[in-house]
């Protein structure tokens, strides 16, 4: 996080430029391990894993051990969000579309999901939006998520992709038709490709299932930015040789099967690109066509892996597409995305059988999450977790699908504006601005039953 004075401050979620005093415990549980699978004390110091070990009897004295009874996940990351939209409830439109292009120019879109967008943001409550989004990330065990906005009003809780983390700022991204792209920009990205200015650029690219759609691949061939940097987005319309190019290049691929689904009746060819040796990440899109996060998201692929590709992917598999490839897209791997000494502690705890602890993370249910954790401070979990961490913040009690679960609301531990809000007074921003229905915090339900035929 950048303070006012233009310098790398520490801040309760972001590491900065200095280590950030916070509490120490140990979580002890099935935890999901770059090895596999391990009963195991994960311990947490500050805003890191400083060890993972087997055994109670090698967790440093003093550090209180917190029996999770649960599986121990690293934190996941969603690399494909719109997050002020994540109030706005799921829009059917009652039909299929051949581009990202053409359903953003209905009527149909412009009253469903334009009108609640632009009411909020023309109040002056774009702070309020981006909470949402992001506490509804927060509460499915998400720790990073990328396609929020850089307000200081919203510097806690997620960690924002786009911008300052770990004291650099090297993940870039663009949303506008990519045809938009000029060769002289494009030149200006392969500059920053080669020094490492620029590590990861996230494109939106092929959203659709036509040939005006495939051939923005061809385009962005032709500028030169298929590249090990490029991140697509998408790639919904991609042949089968599009993608062997795009994992020759190694570049990588997030798939949002949901949005897919509900606007074209398609999504993503997983197997050509998993048999291309692409990178590939699971994330929701937003909240209009998505899933509430990447956790409802995961069970969308994870069901059309069942349903269309006999189980092609793996529990493991699955779990790795938000977790270290993800991490890895992005050049984070080294800092979150697995347990291990040394990675930040952006993790979570989820209710789920020790034998099976992938499909546990695979089948979680919005009441399953038990906590998360973000540089090792807890934003969110059964209260009787989060309070033996200890942690110096605010809670308020939500209903999670049935179960009373604790969520930092407020950001008391920061001076950041509009920090002391509760969930009542966000939600209300959204009623004074004019907006009839607000999307629920937590998807009890599975999604769309539709999307799927």
């Amino acid at each position: 996080m950048i303070d006012q004075s233009g310098a790398e401050s520490s801040s309760a979620y972001k590491p900065g430029c200095k280590p950030l005093a916070g509490p120490s415990y140990a979580l002890h549980g099935m935890a999901l391990l770059p090895t596999g699978p391990a009963d195991s004390y994960v311990v947490v110091e500050g805003e890191k894993i400083v060890a993972v070990t087997p055994s109670a009897s090698l967790v440093p004295s003093g550090t209180p051990i917190i029996e999770t009874h649960g599986v121990i996940a690293p934190g996941l990351v969603d690399l494909h969000n719109h997050v002020a939209y994540d109030f706005v409830p799921f829009w059917n439109a009652g039909k299929r579309f051949q581009n990202r292009y053409q359903w953003a120019r209905t009527s149909a879109y412009e009253t469903a999901v334009k009108t609640p967008y632009n009411a909020v943001k023309n109040a002056g409550h774009m702070c309020e939006a981006i909470k949402y989004g992001e506490l509804r990330a927060l509460v499915g065990g998400t720790t990073s998520i990328q396609g929020s906005e850089d307000l200081i009003c919203t510097r806690s809780w997620t960690r924002n992709v786009e911008y300052s983390n770990f004291c650099n700022d090297y993940v870039r991204e663009n949303v506008l038709p990519v045809t938009a792209i000029t060769q002289t920009q494009a030149d200006t990205l392969n500059a920053q490709f080669s020094t490492g200015a620029t590590k990861a650029y996230l494109v939106h690219l092929a959203e659709g299932i036509d040939d005006a759609s495939r051939a923005e691949f061809d385009y962005l061939n032709q500028i030169g930015l298929v590249k090990p940097q490029l991140v697509a987005i998408h790639g919904t319309a991609l042949t089968e040789t599009q993608l062997q190019k795009l994992g020759q290049a190694g570049a990588k691929l997030v798939w949002s099967p949901l949005s897919n689904l509900a606007l074209y009746g398609q999504t993503t060819n997983i197997p050509a690109a998993k048999a291309a040796g692409i990178t590939i990440s699971i994330a929701p899109d937003w909240s209009p066509s998505g899933s509430a996060n990447v956790l409802g998201e995961l069970k969308v692929a994870d069901r059309f892996n069942r349903e269309r590709y006999a189980g092609l992917l793996s529990d493991k598999d699955l779990v790795d597409m938000v977790t270290i490839n993800p991490a890895r897209t992005i050049a984070w791997e080294d800092k979150v995305g697995s347990i291990a000494v040394g990675r930040y502690a952006d993790l979570m705890v989820l209710r789920g059988a020790a034998t099976t602890p992938y499909r546990a993370l695979i089948d979680a249910k919005p009441a399953d999450v038990l906590l998360t954790t973000v540089g090792g401070q807890a934003f969110y979990g059964a209260s009787e977790i989060v309070s033996a961490i200890g942690d110096n913040r605010t809670y308020e009690t939500v209903d999670a699908c049935g179960e009373a679960r604790s969520l930092a609301v407020q950001e008391t531990t920061l001076p950041i504006s509009s920090g002391s809000e509760t969930f009542a007074d966000i939600t209300g921003a959204f009623t004074s601005s004019g907006v009839a229905s607000t999307i629920p915090l937590f998807q009890c339900d599975a999604a769309p039953e539709f999307a799927f035929h």
